[in-house]
C-alpha cells in the first residue's frame, strides 16, 4: 500500500490494532479474525518475537486488504527493515525527526508518538501523516477536542488504555482513529476459546467506532 492508501484504510476502520509479544506464529490467524470483524489496520511492534517474519507473513496474506505496519520503531534502520519486507506504515512511541524523514523517503505512512501540542505540530512539520497521542490515558478525549481548535485538520490517533467506550468518546471528540493493544489482543487469544473471545472484542470495538 502507498501512504495515501494506508490513510484511507485507517479512515475506513478507525482502529489500528496492535500486536505486541509472542503469538507463537499465529499472527495470521489472529489478524484474520480482526480483518473479518472490519479492522483495517494492524501494527506489530518491533520488540515482538519473530516480528520481521511475522510482518512478512501478514503482508503476504493481508497486504492488499488491510494496512500492515510496525510499531515501537525507534530508529531509521528499523524503518528500512520494515520497508524491505513490505510494511506500509511506521508507528513510534516518540517523535523522532530522523525516523519520520526515513519513513517518508521510503514511501511509508508515518505515525510518530506525541504528548504535547508542540510535539504534535513539530511532527506534522516533519512530514508525519498522523500523530499518535501516547499515552492517551494521561490526556483524555478533552485534549483531542481542544487540539481540534487550532489544528482542525490534524489526524490524531490516541493510543494506550483504550476500551470500546473510550474509543467512541475519542472519535466523537475528533480523533482520526484509535490505537488499541492488549484491550483487544490479550494473551488469552492463545488459550482455548481465545479466537472466539478475540472476535467478540473486535466486534465490540468496531461497533463502538461506528456509533460515534
Amino acid at each position: 500500500m502507498t501512504s495515501q492508501q494506508v490513510i484511507e484504510a485507517v479512515e475506513r476502520g478507525r482502529i489500528i490494532a496492535i500486536l505486541r509479544g509472542d503469538f507463537q506464529q499465529r499472527e495470521v490467524e489472529i489478524v484474520g479474525v480482526l480483518a473479518d470483524a472490519g479492522i483495517t489496520a494492524v501494527e506489530m511492534t518491533i520488540n515482538s518475537v519473530g516480528v520481521m517474519e511475522a510482518i512478512t507473513r501478514l503482508v503476504e496474506r493481508f497486504g492488499s486488504r488491510i494496512a500492515i505496519g510496525a510499531g515501537t520503531v525507534l530508529s531509521p534502520d528499523e524503518v528500512k527493515q520494515v520497508a524491505d519486507i513490505g510494511g506500509s506504515f511506521i508507528v513510534s512511541p516518540n517523535r523522532n525527526r530522523h525516523v519520520i524523514a526515513t519513513t517518508k523517503q521510503l514511501g511509508l505512512a508515518s505515525f510518530p508518538g506525541c504528548f504535547t501540542p508542540s510535539e504534535v505540530i513539530e511532527a506534522f512539520e516533519s512530514g508525519a501523516d498522523a500523530a499518535k497521542l501516547f499515552p492517551a490515558m494521561c490526556l483524555g478525549p478533552a485534549f483531542v477536542k481542544a487540539m481540534r481548535g487550532p489544528l482542525p485538520g490534524a489526524r490524531l490517533v490516541p493510543t494506550g488504555g483504550i476500551d470500546p467506550e473510550a474509543a467512541r468518546k475519542y472519535l466523537a471528540a475528533g480523533a482520526f482513529a484509535v490505537g488499541v493493544g492488549s484491550e483487544l489482543i490479550g494473551a488469552d487469544v492463545l488459550s482455548p476459546g481465545g479466537m472466539d473471545r478475540l472476535k467478540a472484542r473486535a466486534d465490540a470495538f468496531v461497533a463502538s467506532v461506528r456509533e460515534k
